[in-house]
């Protein structure tokens, strides 16, 4: 079994209009944990996420969401602590955790459009990574994908995304709320 014990500091800004389904606003939070060998920790490392985004109304209905997040480890991280790639909120389409590393790198672009009543579409494309050192960054995956929603109750949507990535990697994704 494997002990680990962090401290850490986060710092976040937050003009968004909703948190659960936004139409206008940005978001940042940068976070700092430190895991050290002095606290008993079986890996001793340092992690830095970073994970800002972006929210616009373009038109009616029409929204604009746009993200980009990284996630940084320095030392020595447990395998369940590395950095991760896919799921059902950053690189839909790829299977949770499908790919795995000490740091990772992703950004995704979301149109959200409002069509009748209670439903809507939505289409997105994104791009990400996951690296062991800024040697390594080389392979960069591609992902997009379409969705329908409905809204369960106001500004709380039901969400099916079906998403693609590389090598015909695809699958869908049920869930509440908007992935980001």
């Amino acid at each position: 079994s494997q002990y680990s014990l962090g401290v850490g500091l986060s710092l976040q800004y937050d003009s968004r209009d909703n948190i659960t389904n936004p139409h206008r606003g940005v978001y940042v939070n940068a976070t700092q944990m430190f895991s050290p060998a002095f606290l008993g920790n079986d890996y001793a490392f340092s992690s830095t996420q970073i994970t800002a985004s972006v929210y616009q109304q373009l038109w009616r209905g029409g929204i604009l969401a746009e993200q980009v997040k990284g996630i940084f480890n320095f030392g020595d991280p447990s395998w369940e602590e590395m950095a991760t790639l896919g799921g059902s909120y950053v690189m839909r389409g790829y299977y949770e955790a499908r790919y795995r590393d000490k740091n990772m790198i992703a950004a995704q672009v979301e149109l959200r459009q409002h069509v009748w009543k209670r439903s809507g579409i939505t289409v997105w494309g994104g791009a990400g990574s996951v690296f062991h050192d800024s040697r390594t960054f080389k392979k960069v995956l591609p992902n997009y994908g379409v969705g329908f929603r409905w809204e369960f109750k106001k500004n709380v949507n039901v969400r099916l995304d079906y998403g693609f990535g590389k090598g015909g990697q695809s699958g869908f994704v049920f869930n509440v709320n908007e992935a980001f």
